[in-house]
């Protein structure tokens, strides 16, 4: 089997664990009538500026899930050269009200994550699958709006991801 075939092999893995526990996530909150939520944030990341949507639910009132696609942007590290990263994953999320409208997010999970590089004589990095760390504060502004203040890591040294942005309950 080929590095090619074996990448679009560990990607639709990754792509189906996620997609099974999005599901299972949001068959859950619907079951203990706990809201889900979606959302999108911009972030300055290690790569330049980044992009992040994301989808979630709550199981209890304190635990999760969320399930995210993000791009970490794209960045020249040279002339003629750019680095950039993409990842698709799945976490275990924990929020803790502080008040009435502030909560405290935290979250753990993998991604499946796939740099690139572009540049004469270059090729992209294997794909893998990371972990994700991050933490964050949430302020409902109204009944299904939130802004969302966000400091993730995926993967170690490159993938830092700082974010802000909206989140929408339904």
């Amino acid at each position: 089997m080929n590095r090619n075939s074996l990448d679009h092999l560990t990607f639709r893995a990754a792509l189906c664990a996620a997609l099974t526990m999005l599901a299972m996530g949001s068959a859950q909150a619907q079951n203990s009538g706990a809201p889900s939520y979606a959302g999108a944030s911009i972030a300055s990341t290690d790569y330049g500026t980044g992009l992040k949507v994301f989808l979630g639910g709550k199981v209890t009132p304190i635990f999760g899930w969320e399930g995210q696609i993000t791009s970490f942007g794209s960045e020249e590290y040279r002339p003629g050269y750019k680095h950039s990263a993409t990842a698709i994953g799945a976490s275990g999320t924990a929020h803790f009200p502080l008040n009435a409208s502030l909560s405290a997010i935290g979250k753990a999970g993998l991604h499946y994550v796939q740099p690139r590089l572009s540049g004469p004589g270059t090729s992209d990095p294997d794909s893998s699958i990371e972990l994700g760390l991050g933490a964050g504060l949430v302020w409902n502004f109204s009944h299904t709006a939130a802004v969302r203040f966000e400091l993730e890591n995926i993967g170690g040294s490159d993938g830092n991801f700082a974010s802000v942005g909206l989140q929408f309950s339904f």
